[in-house]
């Protein structure tokens, strides 16, 4: 029989062999996962770590007084997504021998208590190199919502075209560019808003984005491409170089990929892929060998060309809303 039972000392040892050996299969598919995270001291200390947040609250699965299976999560609130939970990367593994279904005695155990307390957004990071956590996840009502990827920069081979791309001059960010990125942070926020992504914009929200491109050219940390023809902006792509001290999926001398659009008159003329030879070329020169990017999985431009270039992803932000009306309707 499974029992379950809160977080407590000393479960910490078995929960972090749980992690390191699920990461041990993850990383026989994708080996730019850092290899430290195959050992159970590295996992342990993540997960001890993840436990100090005050909004973190956790259950163990138990057979025989046995560890079998774990999972950790995070209460949030914002003005954004209100009330929601977040269960992150790292905060979720079975044993290998356990049946997939734990995942939902789990989900269930602990979900009991976020619909209680009005938690009716449920997120999940899941890793794809773990096929069974994807499957169960989908049955239990789950959507996905972003993909996450890794490009190896090292081995990048450039991917446009000579005469499509000849007359495009891509250089690095400007000082003097303020009014150039204000002009250009429309381009993603009009394109997500369409089909078949669908993803609202508010004027207030636009307004926002427009703020925090203008400030890209004072940002002394941001890796900012740019791409013009004849005068006129055609693309950007901004990087910031990636913490990897915050997570077990982001290799050292990496990048993160926060932004990246086409002019929309321009698109479908190789303009992507120029930007990207121009700026993975820069990257590597400066040392980098790994690229994170992310991108809504509805968006289908960027479902396509990410990968395309060659971005492996390996991890999919996975959601669900609970009807809020199970607050009050129980047929009676």
């Amino acid at each position: 029989m499974i029992q379950f039972v809160g977080l407590d000392e000393q479960y910490y040892p078995a929960m972090a062999t749980l992690l390191s050996k699920r990461h041990q299969v993850e990383r026989i598919r994708y080996s730019f996962l850092p290899k430290r995270f195959e050992e159970a001291a590295e996992t342990e200390n993540l997960l001890r770590e993840i436990a100090k947040n005050p909004f973190v609250n956790g259950i163990v699965a138990l057979r025989d007084q046995q560890v079998i299976g774990y999972m950790l999560y995070e209460f949030k609130e914002d003005a954004k997504k209100g009330r929601h939970i977040i269960i992150d990367y790292p905060c979720l593994a079975i044993s290998e021998d356990a049946h997939p279904r734990l995942i939902r005695l789990l989900y269930a155990e602990a979900g009991a208590e976020w619909i209680a307390g009005g938690y009716f957004q449920h997120i999940i990071y899941v890793p794809i190199g773990y096929d069974r956590l994807v499957y169960e996840w989908l049955e239990q009502g789950f959507r996905f919502e972003q993909k996450y990827a890794m490009l190896d920069i090292k081995n990048y081979e450039p991917k446009a075209k000579h005469t499509d791309t000849s007359a495009i001059n891509i250089r690095r960010l400007a000082e003097n560019d303020t009014e150039m990125l204000k002009s250009m942070s429309r381009w993603n926020s009009i394109h997500q808003a369409s089909a078949p992504s669908w993803n609202p914009i508010t004027k207030e929200s636009l307004q926002d984005v427009k703020s925090g491109y203008a400030a890209l050219a004072k940002d002394a940390e941001a890796i900012v491409m740019i791409g013009e023809q004849e005068g006129i902006p055609v693309g950007f792509h901004v990087y910031y170089e990636a913490d990897t001290s915050s997570n077990m999926y982001t290799p050292n001398q990496t990048v993160d990929l926060p932004a990246a659009s086409t002019n929309p008159q321009y698109r479908g003329r190789g303009v992507g892929k120029a930007l990207a030879d121009a700026s993975h070329a820069q990257l590597k020169e400066m040392g980098y060998d790994y690229a994170l990017a992310d991108w809504h999985t509805p968006n289908h431009l960027a479902s396509y060309f990410w990968p395309k270039l060659g971005y492996q992803p390996f991890m999919i932000r996975m959601v669900r809303t609970v009807d809020n009306r199970i607050a009050w309707a129980h047929g009676k």
